[in-house]
């Protein structure tokens, strides 16, 4: 019903009245629907450090953080999460 919403271009009163639901109950749903489509959206993914970052060289892989707005930082292997923690929140 959302999406129907959304399709309608009514207000959310004028929908509710035409679909005969109470505009509290469309509330409701419209957060549930909102979280479940938040939740589907990729997040940040777990990062390992040191050990099991090596290239086929038998060098340590740097860490490369690229931010949204083109800005790249390259961290050097087996940086500590709290640094890499600290830069993420910086974005």
């Amino acid at each position: 019903m959302v999406e129907e919403l959304i399709q309608s271009k009514m207000t959310r009163k004028e929908f509710c009245q035409q679909k005969g639901i109470a505009i509290n109950c469309f509330y409701y749903w419209q957060k549930k629907y909102r979280q479940q489509t938040e939740s589907d959206q990729p997040g940040f993914i777990p990062v390992r450090t040191g050990k099991g970052s090596v290239s086929r060289q038998g060098f340590a892989q740097p860490i490369v953080l690229s931010y949204p707005n083109g800005i790249s930082l390259q961290l050097p292997a087996g940086t500590p999460l709290s640094v890499i923690g600290s830069l993420l929140r910086l974005a």
